[in-house]
């Protein structure tokens, strides 16, 4: 660290000037954890983008698709 020079050759020896924070994501301002503080989406992505897939699979299977494929086709 520096020295800090003030006065008539007053030295301060490895001083902090100021308050050194850190703040983490999943802490409260007095240090005390909370619990679930992340979202299910932020805390389980993976099983998340697995009951997505399964729900548009099943959606998919439908009958109704055909006719909207065929609308679509009949436009070109």
């Amino acid at each position: 660290m520096m020295d800090i020079k003030i006065g008539n050759n007053n030295k301060i020896n490895n001083s902090s000037i100021g308050q050194q924070v850190n703040l983490k994501a999943d802490e409260s301002e007095n240090g005390d954890k909370e619990p679930n503080s992340k979202s299910f989406s932020q805390r389980h992505p993976i099983l998340l983008s697995v009951i997505v897939s399964i729900g548009c699979g099943f959606v998919l299977l439908f009958s109704f698709w055909k006719n909207i494929i065929n609308f679509i086709e009949s436009l070109f």
